[in-house]
């Protein structure tokens, strides 16, 4: 994605992995089995692989600038997490932080942080270890935690410790949000936060109980970064389907359906957590259902 311009806020994408991930029926339960073939007019190649089985997927940040303040949104999967259920985000290594560099970010200029959920592949780089401690990797930022999804993960982290049971969310809380919290540098904030003029946040439950959009308007332009209200493009094709991740299918897909009625054939761009290359696109009404447009 090049960096994207709305009015007078910068959009650029910093890019953790970019893979051809898990097959899209284990993506995506229940989808038909012809649905790609028949969208394959703008699907095929650049959201699923070769035999449209497979959807390409990015592990990614976004970072906005607005003139008064850098904000993250979203932090991958983060080194050196112990996710040995994952193999792909194990204990990983690697130069995340420098491709944020490239981007013209460093950690220190980093006002706050923003994960639209607290999944484990939008919190890791919320902290790095050092010293054999996770610290905050963006020291000035004060993170902002929708406090519906933090209380969630709160409660599930310790009900699980307390009774004796496998952490919840690969224990990404307990390495990648408490210890940001334990630092000070956590605020709770309500799903309708307004972080400043033409940056504000949207209740955009389903994928988790407290999931949130976030709204960047300036001078007439307008961006919504979805986090995972979409895994693939190909739910656009079909916006019933909901991941075998979502927390509330039902609740993920009016989330879903109703962001397509409300932004096809606008403007608006949209930007989702898992979205390949290029990322940015606006959405159209496609034959019965709706599509995305990079042109």
């Amino acid at each position: 994605m090049k960096t994207v311009l709305i009015g007078d806020f910068r959009l650029d994408r910093v890019v953790e992995s970019e893979v051809v991930y898990s097959p899209l029926d284990f993506l995506l339960p229940g989808i038909p089995a012809d649905l790609v073939e028949r969208n394959a007019d703008w699907l095929k190649p650049r959201y699923v692989d070769e035999d449209g089985t497979r959807p390409i997927m990015a592990f990614q940040s976004f970072v906005l600038r607005t003139g008064r303040h850098t904000i993250l949104i979203d932090a991958c999967t983060g080194n050196d997490k112990e996710r040995p259920q994952r193999p792909a985000w194990h204990r990983q290594n690697n130069d995340f932080l420098e491709r944020m560099a490239r981007a013209g970010v460093r950690p220190d200029e980093v006002d706050f942080v923003f994960c639209t959920h607290l999944h484990a592949d939008h919190v890791g780089w919320n902290t790095r270890l050092q010293n054999g401690r996770w610290v905050p990797t963006f020291p000035k930022a004060k993170y902002l935690f929708a406090r519906r999804e933090y209380e969630h993960w709160e409660r599930a982290h310790n009900d699980a410790a307390k009774n004796g049971r496998e952490l919840p969310n690969h224990g990404s809380y307990g390495d990648s949000v408490l210890p940001v919290m334990q630092a000070g540098q956590a605020v709770l904030v309500e799903s309708d936060h307004q972080i400043e003029d033409g940056v504000h946040l949207e209740a955009a439950h389903g994928h988790t109980p407290g999931a949130c959009f976030m709204h960047a308007k300036s001078r007439g332009g307008h961006a919504v970064l979805i986090g995972d209200a979409a895994h693939t493009p190909v739910q656009l094709a079909m916006p019933s389907l909901s991941s075998r991740f979502c927390f509330d299918a039902a609740a993920s897909a009016r989330t879903r359906i109703a962001m397509c009625e409300r932004y096809a054939d606008t403007a608006t761009t949209i930007l989702a957590a898992h979205f390949p290359t290029p990322v940015a696109a606006r959405i159209r009404r496609h034959r019965d259902a709706f599509r995305l447009d990079t042109d």
